[in-house]
């Protein structure tokens, strides 16, 4: 993969600041794991994207969450502090620090119900073992598998997200297969969806 002068800035910029989040999130890491999702976990993917990430998204189990939230709220700004937030289509629960120009955002338990589907991130026992690693001088950063950052773009219908995402998974299908399968097994997709989900994957059964 070759990356875009606009890949190599935007790494550039949100680097340092990861920096210092995974000194202070290192301690917690064996007991409890956290993945760098949203835009930041899929510019370090390879992915392109159209604007630069602003947030920093953490994913982790609903458990999780109150030391992890102990953990940032002792070093930075808290925004907010962790609520159950509850929608139609969405529940999980959020909190909110400041890092630098960026808002970290720290998601626990998320659940997604779309497309007569049903979708809940399980960070320790499917996600977090199949994460790709990026290195970074403090430490390692777990990313989020873009297996789930096609299926959670595919229920909220971003095409401009997954359509770039289909593309990188299609690089090397193979790679991806056991863990689009395993999540298949661990969450409610309607057969179409989850058909949807294989042929973006370039998966075939």
């Amino acid at each position: 993969m070759v990356e875009t002068q606009q890949q190599v800035q935007q790494k550039k910029e949100l680097i340092p600041s990861l920096e210092q989040l995974v000194r202070l999130l290192q301690p917690l890491e064996e007991q409890s794991p956290w993945l760098l999702g949203g835009s930041c976990g899929l510019l370090l993917h390879g992915v392109k994207l159209d604007k630069a990430p602003r947030d920093i998204d953490l994913y982790t189990d609903e458990i999780r969450i109150e030391h992890i939230h102990g953990q940032l709220a002792s070093k930075l700004p808290v925004l907010d502090y962790p609520v159950l937030d509850e929608t139609r289509t969405y529940r999980s629960t959020l909190s909110h620090y400041q890092l630098d120009a960026y808002t970290v955002e720290l998601v626990g338990g998320f659940e997604v119900r779309a497309r007569e589907s049903y979708y809940r991130v399980h960070v320790e026992p499917v996600l977090y073992p199949a994460a790709p690693v990026y290195t970074l001088e403090a430490g390692n950063v777990h990313l989020m598998p873009l297996a789930h950052e096609l299926i959670f773009n595919l229920l909220r219908d971003r095409p401009d997200r997954y359509e770039p995402i289909s593309e990188r998974i299609r690089e090397n299908s193979q790679d991806h297969a056991l863990l689009i399968e395993q999540m298949i097994q661990h969450n409610g997709f309607h057969p179409q969806f989850r058909q949807r989900i294989l042929r973006l994957a370039g998966i075939e059964r």
